[in-house]
């Protein structure tokens, strides 16, 4: 029994339609949108999304910190939200490892692991 249901992300079709997710995937499609979309990417929600600014700074918790206040802003279904993040050096690319742990109406999900590049 699905309560929620949206739009997957990303976008996909199959047999002719737009894919559809339900319930935990589908939070878990929302928290990867809102972490790899930039300001006025979407044009009817110019602050939707993580702001270029959060890479100003080079402080872990900082950039927690916002990455926590995204989330918490844009995907009300998420609660209990804990973070821990590091920076991961390679060449010239900075790479942000981050493990998001959270609950979804209570019920406890499996940390969600991604990586942000600047």
């Amino acid at each position: 029994m699905a309560f929620i249901k949206g739009l997957s992300y990303p976008l996909g079709v199959k047999n002719g339609q737009l894919t559809l997710s339900q319930d935990f995937q589908l939070v878990e499609q929302h928290i990867v949108s809102v972490l790899e979309t930039k300001p006025f990417e979407r044009v009817l929600r110019a602050d939707y999304g993580l702001k270029d600014q959060i890479f100003d700074t080079l402080n872990p918790q900082e950039i927690d910190s916002y990455i926590i206040l995204s989330i918490q802003e844009q995907v009300p279904e998420v609660t209990d939200l804990e973070i821990s993040g590091d920076w991961e050096r390679k060449a010239d690319q900075g790479t942000y490892n981050v493990t998001l742990q959270y609950r979804v109406n209570g019920v406890p999900q499996p940390p969600l692991n991604l990586s942000l590049n600047f």
